[in-house]
């Protein structure tokens, strides 16, 4: 599901403009921490007395930190030379909270930021020394309004896209319909052997049925048949000039359909549910929609529905087509940005529609994506593929990332995929991990996350990163937050940080940098300490040094990696 909202910058219309700075507050760890000045003469962050911590419950106390990064500023476990960005760090693997005690001098008018990350799936409570009130570099974070019906219904695609289907196998009777009855539909086996000009109405969620017309038909570098399709009532808001764009940056010799298959595999084929499922040897249908009807661009953008892959004997509102559907007001009212918008959609909706075949239909029902990694996934594909549709684009760089910073998005579970959630935004948890593992990796690490035979999400996922990196989950998500959180600089960030450019053979990928201005205007820290550390959740607060020394003790919960970032 490719779900896009108004952003700043050329593509989208610019937000509330941010109403100022909220005053520096103090950050107390439970005993010493970081406080009083440098000899740089920048103001340093209040440092007030802490809680004593009393003997009877006392966690065990150890002392220092490890390296965490080669070849960098983290000269020392306790010193820090150079101009490079060093890291250290204390992963906390007892059952039990601990007390961490360590400086770390040479940090004189450095950047420093101290992280905590939560590793386990559960939420576990911040350490009580902590204050209510933390250092914050600008106002609180934008809020995120409740789910809308729109991201309700693309929930309810997701489930279905990821379990519904399984339930209309011979074996176990009738399938769970999981949006509102259709309406009726006049009875066809899809779109096979309609030409140019053929005319067939499509099912939308909203239940409604839209007659469109077959406007082009192309064939791709397989011999598969691509047709796009265009709703009667847009035929004159959707122009020839669109409509051939759309079918040449899909099936173009190259483009988007061959590197979707070249990475991930089929998006159809053969499979083992006739009676229930459409055969092999399918066309490729874009039907291009209004989605809602509002006078605007943007909103949901595109989707894919595994419900249209079944014959209506077996599902009533099929549309009986291996089928991707795209928002015509976006294409019509975006202009260029809307035009750019719909491209990078196809690539994204048509990696679910391959998702949905390699996965579920082949690997089998157990095997399925989780939405957290079923959309991450989808991202990986539209950032390797949007270089070669869009020029001087990048989805991770022009949106995932600055949406991360908007929303604030340090302490949202990257497991619980909420969309454009109350609290948490998704889509840009997801997608920033994934940008990140993609320049770590490569397109060789993306293919095989999308075809190891692997059942659950996480481990799958664990799986690719230690086949491709050697590393750990573990590892990679908090390099990852790390970088994201402390707004590392690229030209000073060590090696297993960053993210950095990525070539491989015809996949190529940009450098993004989180010290750029079109983030940091956007970044704010969390303006209070949070109760607790959701699971895969994280904490970022600035600190001091006192006349170039950096010292902290700070309560570490169990489960949860202590990291210190300095630049």
């Amino acid at each position: 599901m490719r779900r896009s909202s108004p952003r700043p910058g050329a593509r989208f219309p610019a937000p509330h403009a941010l109403s100022g700075l909220a005053a520096a507050a103090a950050l107390v760890l439970t005993a010493c921490g970081g406080g009083g000045g440098d000899d740089s003469g920048q103001a340093a962050t209040a440092q007030a007395a802490a809680a004593p911590v009393t003997t009877s419950d006392a966690p065990q106390l150890v002392s220092g930190l490890s390296q965490t990064c080669s070849g960098c500023g983290a000269a020392t476990s306790g010193a820090y030379a150079g101009t490079s960005v060093g890291t250290w760090g204390y992963p906390n693997a007892t059952a039990n909270a601990v007390d961490v005690q360590y400086s770390i001098t040479g940090v004189a008018g450095k950047t420093i930021a101290m992280q905590l990350t939560n590793l386990g799936s559960a939420a576990v409570s911040m350490p009580t020394g902590l204050s209510s009130q933390v250092a914050a570099e600008m106002i609180s974070p934008q809020s995120l309004s409740v789910v809308s019906n729109e991201e309700a219904t693309q929930r309810a695609i997701r489930e279905f896209n990821r379990a519904g289907w399984a339930q209309s196998t011979p074996a176990s009777g009738a399938m769970k319909n999981t949006l509102a009855a259709p309406a009726p539909l006049a009875a066809s086996l899809g779109t096979q052997g309609m030409t140019e000009g053929a005319t067939r109405s499509w099912y939308h969620t909203d239940g409604t049925s839209r007659p469109a017309t077959l406007r082009k038909q192309v064939t791709a570098s397989d011999g598969t048949t691509v047709n796009v399709w265009v709703e009667v009532a847009e035929a004159s808001a959707v122009t020839d000039t669109m409509v051939l764009d759309l079918a040449t940056t899909f099936a173009g010799p190259g483009l988007l359909y061959d590197r979707l298959v070249q990475v991930g595999g089929a998006v159809w084929g053969a499979n083992n549910f006739s009676g229930t499922l459409l055969p092999s040897g399918r066309p490729i249908d874009i039907v291009v929609l209004n989605f809602n009807h509002d006078a605007k661009p943007y909103g949901t953008v595109g989707y894919f529905w595994g419900v249209h892959n079944f014959l209506k004997t077996k599902e009533a509102n099929s549309n009986e087509a291996i089928s991707l559907y795209l928002d015509s007001e976006t294409l019509s009212l975006g202009a260029a940005a809307g035009m750019q918008s719909i491209k990078t959609t196809m690539a994204h909706e048509g990696t679910h529609m391959q998702n949905f075949y390699r996965r579920q239909v082949t690997m089998g029902a157990e095997y399925a994506y989780d939405a957290w990694l079923e959309e991450m996934t989808a991202m990986q594909m539209e950032d390797f593929l949007s270089g070669i549709i869009v020029s001087g684009y990048s989805p991770i760089g022009d949106v995932r990332l600055p949406d991360y910073y908007r929303y604030s998005d340090y302490n949202c579970n990257l497991l619980d995929f909420t969309g454009f959630g109350v609290t948490c935004e998704s889509y840009a948890v997801s997608g920033s991990f994934g940008g990140f593992l993609n320049r770590q990796l490569g397109v060789a690490f993306l293919r095989d996350l999308l075809t190891r035979k692997t059942v659950g999400s996480k481990q799958v996922l664990s799986d690719a990163i230690a086949a491709h990196a050697g590393w750990t989950f573990d590892k990679a998500f908090v390099n990852w937050r790390a970088t994201t959180n402390s707004s590392m600089p690229a030209a000073r960030t060590p090696l297993d940080y960053g993210y950095p450019a990525w070539t491989d053979g015809t996949f190529t990928l940009p450098a993004i940098d989180p010290s750029a201005s079109k983030y940091t205007t956007l970044r704010k820290l969390p303006a209070t300490a949070p109760a607790s550390l959701l699971g895969l959740g994280s904490y970022i607060a600035p600190r001091s040094d006192a006349n170039g020394v950096y010292s902290d003790k700070v309560r570490v919960p169990a489960g949860v990696t202590l990291s210190v970032v300095v630049y």
